[in-house]
């Protein structure tokens, strides 16, 4: 625990500045307007409901923030995101059942994008692959992880809703960073706008998918899980 905190004292900017602090509040208040919900709104939250999302945000491996030692697995981070929702489950008693039938399309999703990259860790979702298949597969588990969103985190009327609901779409774009990166009209724009460009794009994706049925979910998702297993010749 020691050596994580002398970490995080090495990388204040990450705490402060970026992918957390100042730059996590503003893409959460971007993700507000978007969804038309007035600030007014925002209602009182609890720090054991913000910390694991922000913590969740602070450690994303995003350029150009301070590198840091320590990162994060995709389990152990969509764990910390969905925090919040597992809380407010617990308190309005919603049924198991039926928290699993909203979850489930999300996590047959990360394992198809774990599958692609073949390591659990969240920087590999930055690494392009170089196949075409990959990189079709790729997309196909970006596209199932958005459209899973909707279900789980639609923004909620608290501070600590919305930085989860941030986390989890900045995951989704982690892949289409990487593929952007790699075209050379895309390659000179800064993280600092493209991170924020490509979260607007994932809001609104989501909020396209939000007319989406259950069944069409688990079908999206299934389809990116199995061609993500397809062997690479």
């Amino acid at each position: 625990m020691s050596d994580i905190l002398g970490a995080l004292g090495q990388a204040w900017s990450r705490l402060l500045l970026y992918p957390g602090g100042l730059s996590a509040v503003l893409m959460v208040l971007i993700v507000a307007r978007l969804r038309g919900i007035p600030l007014a709104t925002v209602g009182p939250f609890t720090l054991l409901d913000l910390l694991p999302s922000l913590g969740v945000i602070t450690l994303l491996p995003l350029t150009p923030a301070a590198p840091f030692a320590y990162g994060l697995d995709v389990p152990t981070a969509l764990l910390m995101l969905l925090w919040p929702s597992f809380r407010r489950a617990a308190r309005e008693r919603i049924a198991p059942q039926q928290m699993l039938e909203w979850y489930l399309p999300l996590l047959i999703a990360a394992t198809a994008l774990v599958s692609v990259t073949t390591t659990l860790d969240l920087s590999g979702l930055l690494r392009w692959p170089a196949e075409p298949l990959r990189q079709l597969c790729f997309l196909l588990g970006v596209l199932a992880w958005i459209a899973a969103l909707p279900p789980v985190t639609s923004l909620q009327s608290n501070l600590a809703g919305a930085c989860s609901e941030v986390g989890l779409l900045l995951i989704g774009v982690l892949p289409l960073i990487a593929g952007l990166n790699t075209l050379p009209i895309t390659r000179e724009i800064p993280s600092l706008i493209l991170v924020p460009a490509m979260l607007i794009v994932a809001v609104m994706a989501a909020s396209g998918a939000c007319n989406l049925s259950l069944p069409a979910r688990y079908l999206l998702a299934g389809i990116a899980l199995l061609v993500s297993g397809f062997p690479v010749r």
